[in-house]
């Protein structure tokens, strides 16, 4: 890849149309994810995810490879990820 140009630039990119980042949910597990999760509103991980990228998570689904996808798109689909943002405020209390 160029120099400067990675998934998090590729992600502004293809919302440049809507114009906003707001409400974006991320997931990813390597060292590549770190600038696109940065950029998501909720940032999750699969548990097979790096060590190194897990503590600047929102979430850690409990899911490893397409078993973390399918339980991240269950929690959007079951309640838009509120018992996410909950815990997140609650952690800031």
């Amino acid at each position: 890849m160029p120099t400067g140009v990675d998934k998090a630039t590729g992600v502004k990119v293809a919302l440049k149309e809507p114009g906003s980042l707001h409400n974006l949910v991320g997931i990813g597990d390597a060292e590549n994810d770190h600038a696109f999760l940065g950029v998501c509103e909720c940032s999750s991980a699969v548990d097979n995810a790096l060590p190194a990228r897990q503590d600047r998570l929102d979430w850690i689904n409990r899911g490893s490879h397409g078993a973390g996808v399918e339980e991240l798109i269950e929690k959007l689909l079951a309640n838009d990820l509120q018992d996410v943002l909950d815990s997140r405020l609650g952690s800031r209390v």
